[in-house]
């Protein structure tokens, strides 16, 4: 049964509702009394979940949306002619649902009072009367609510699936950093010279990827997942490069203020690159193994550790929480370097951070990487002041 088209306006409308279509005509009469009109702006909330269920609601005008939840699971919609809100008073249980007006709306409501009144007036239960007409409608509300809480429990599975999915690969590689950095500071002792150094932290370094590479293939999880996709590449890229320059700059300014305000470094250049103590051959060596395996840093960091713990983790502070968290263990990492090397790197690791969870993209981490570590290194040499 359709609404008139001047239904929000008509006083009568609320008689040609479903929910009174069998009610004869002069029961419905003593009912003039006790229905009252409210009109409702798009996005105002009728009724919340877990309210007293004291009214039922004869849409005449609009439509409202039904919404179940904390993350409010939309059911469905109930448009004008319809009611709602009457197995919440058969019943007595508290409201089930949230509704609210997705349109301009107009209801019309009768309370439990004014159920009571017209029992009195007329000897007959207002609900046995209109079931007849209300039983489909209401099976159809039930099937369908049915149908949403079963996916929503499906949905709440597959997430829990998801984060033991990831709980277990995030063990996996923690157990690979921690074997990784015990052995580098072990065989670090055992190297005759900067060259075997650099080639000995190279060749873990491989091997860790290696390993994280076959720890995110038996994940199941696609590469995507982790960093590996070029969507949106030349965005990326560019954010990528001009916040490095800024990063660098920074950088830069804190070597002059350092220089200018600390006795301990007075006198020592401005600009001076790293120069391995072994030639040449051995600094750009380590140069170019640098630029070849910061990737696979920012991989292990950034598309392993902290993609894992931002789908692992919940609440309101995961992004920052995954950032911090995963760069500790990057920091950590390091710690064969010296304390004050494994500290210096967590600067730009919280920032390499943030870079990841912006773009989901392993490109321009690894891209920002290899600027601010050559800079750093290759014009500033920072190592000689945290060293």
């Amino acid at each position: 049964m359709s609404p008139p088209e001047n239904a929000s306006t008509d006083p009568e409308a609320w008689r040609q509702n479903l929910f009174l279509a069998h009610v004869p005509r002069e029961f419905v009469d003593h009912l003039q009394a006790v229905v009252e009109r409210r009109a409702y702006a798009p996005g105002e909330a009728i009724v919340n979940e877990g309210d007293k269920a004291d009214r039922v609601f004869l849409l005449t005008a609009g439509r409202v949306g039904i919404y179940k939840g904390t993350d409010g699971a939309r059911l469905g919609s109930v448009e004008a002619g319809a009611s709602f809100g009457e197995m919440g008073v058969l019943s007595g249980a508290p409201r089930s649902a949230t509704v609210t007006a997705e349109t301009d709306v107009v209801t019309w409501s009768i309370a439990q009072q004014g159920l009571q009144v017209f029992r009195e007036r007329t000897g007959v239960d207002l609900f046995a009367l209109s079931m007849r007409a209300h039983a489909d409608a209401l099976g159809e509300r039930l099937t369908r609510v049915s149908d949403v809480a079963a996916q929503w429990q499906r949905d709440r599975m597959e997430q829990y699936r998801i984060r033991v999915s990831f709980g277990t690969l995030f063990t996996h590689v923690i157990l690979m950093v921690f074997v990784y950095t015990s052995a580098l500071g072990v065989l670090r002792g055992f190297s005759s010279s900067a060259s075997s150094s650099t080639l000995t932290s190279a060749a873990l370094l491989v091997l860790m990827a290696v390993g994280s590479a076959w720890i995110m293939k038996a994940s199941g999880f696609a590469p995507q997942t982790f960093g590996f996709t070029l969507a949106r590449w030349r965005w990326v890229l560019l954010e990528s490069l001009g916040w490095s320059a800024v990063f660098c700059a920074v950088l830069t300014l804190g070597k002059w203020a350092l220089l200018q305000w600390s006795p301990a470094h007075a006198g020592m250049p401005m600009f001076e690159p790293w120069v391995s103590p072994a030639g040449a051959m051995a600094t750009l060596l380590a140069y170019g193994l640098y630029v070849l395996l910061s990737p696979v840093q920012e991989f292990v960091a950034r598309g392993l550790m902290q993609g894992s713990l931002a789908r692992m983790l919940t609440g309101r502070w995961v992004p920052l929480q995954a950032v911090v968290v995963s760069n500790a263990v990057f920091s950590i990492s390091h710690q064969h370097l010296g304390l004050g090397y494994a500290l210096a790197v967590f600067v730009p690791g919280l920032f390499w951070g943030w870079l990841y969870h912006r773009h989901g993209s392993l490109l321009g981490v690894s891209v920002s990487h290899v600027i601010i570590g050559l800079w750093g290194t290759g014009v500033l040499d920072l190592a000689r002041l945290v060293g």
